[in-house]
């Protein structure tokens, strides 16, 4: 249990080094960290945190969907 404790931590310190100290999930909000053996997905819905651990390794697929806004494909 300590093992996914500290997950949850690294992956919440690197959304607020991204984001901001003070920097929250809203309503809907999720974010992906890729571990050495799977990948923790953290999200909020109905004002609860939901973690989901997918373990293994995980695919890498060279392409982009478009839809995030700011980036910019060459």
């Amino acid at each position: 249990m300590d093992n996914i404790k500290k997950a949850i931590e690294l992956a919440l310190a690197e959304f607020q080094k991204e984001n901001g100290p003070d920097a929250k999930l809203e309503d809907g909000d999720e974010f992906a960290t890729i571990l050495n053996d799977g990948v923790l997905i953290i999200g909020m819905e109905d004002r609860e945190a939901k973690i989901k651990f997918l373990l293994g390794k995980p695919y890498f697929v060279d392409f982009s969907t478009g839809l995030i806004k700011d980036e910019v494909e060459n």
